[in-house]
This record gives C-alpha cells, sequence and structure tokens, in this order.
C-alpha cells in the first residue's frame, strides 16, 4: 500500500527516493531546463496538493524505515539529514491538530462566553464533515467542502 502511494501519486518523488536508496546522489542544478503544468486554479492546486502531500508523507517514511541500508548505501545520506526528514514527518503529523487547537483557543479567547468544549465541537464538525467527503466523495464535492469550511471558519 505504501508503495503504490508513493508511486502512484509522486513518481519523481519515488524515483529520488528509490535513487538515494541504491547510493546514487540527487543533486539541485539551477541551469537545468524543465517544463511543468502549474496549477492555474483552486481547483487544480487543491487536487496536486491532495496528491502530493500522502506520497511526500510515504517517501520520507520509507527513507526512514530502510534508514541503515539507506546510510550503508549511500555516504551522502547523514544522521543529520535523517533527523531533518524525521522531523518533517513529525511535524506533518503533528501542525494539522496544532492548528484546530489553536482555532479552538482563539476562538474561545475571543468569545470567552462560550464554553471551550462547545468551541471544540463547533470547529470539530466541519473538519469530520470534510474528512468523511474526502474518503466517500468526488474531488470537485472536496473542494466545494473545503472552500465551505473554510468560509464558515473564518467568518466566525
Amino acid at each position: 500500500m505504501q508503495h503504490e502511494i508513493a508511486s502512484d501519486e509522486g513518481e519523481d518523488r519515488w524515483l529520488c527516493t528509490l535513487l538515494l536508496q541504491q547510493g546514487y546522489r540527487v543533486e539541485y542544478v539551477a541551469a537545468s531546463d524543465a517544463l511543468t503544468e502549474a496549477p492555474e486554479g483552486f481547483n487544480e492546486f487543491f487536487n496536486q496538493r491532495r496528491r502530493w502531500s500522502p506520497s511526500t508523507m510515504a517517501n520520507i517514511l520509507d527513507l526512514l524505515l530502510d534508514w541503515k541500508h539507506v546510510r550503508k548505501q549511500n555516504p551522502d545520506i547523514s544522521t543529520v539529514y535523517l533527523f531533518y526528514q524525521a522531523f518533517l514527518m513529525f511535524s506533518s503529523i503533528l501542525t494539522p491538530g496544532t492548528i484546530f487547537l489553536m482555532l479552538v483557543g482563539a476562538i474561545h479567547t475571543a468569545y470567552s462566553a462560550i464554553d471551550l468544549w462547545l468551541v471544540f465541537l463547533i470547529n470539530i464538525l466541519p473538519l469530520v464533515v470534510f474528512v468523511v467527503l474526502c474518503f466517500n466523495a468526488k474531488s470537485e464535492t472536496q473542494v466545494k467542502n473545503f472552500t465551505l469550511n473554510f468560509n464558515c471558519i473564518y467568518y466566525v
């Protein structure tokens, strides 16, 4: 399952991970020419992020789970780099919950008359709806729901 996510959703990232695991170096070359089609609208951008986020996490996890082999195979991979990748994985997991709790705290501070648990429920309801729709709805519905939830949270 993890390799399917890594390869199907971010082929270039997966290729780089495979190259690193085999001992090759991946370097940035400023003088290189590349052609890419960047998202022009919100729907395209949303779909790109929805595809890239899981593949990025899957590739980082693949690199971290195979760290002994990668270090032995590739002398360019340092312990500091692996710690950095672990920090990225940890941050990616922690960030959504932190943002949620910061929203709850900010709304509770701004409207102190509202009970903290009520603010928590008000904030978690659109989040639960969004997560359910992400697993069950088409991407057009997800985008509509995302903008609706964002507008609801923004105007509260």
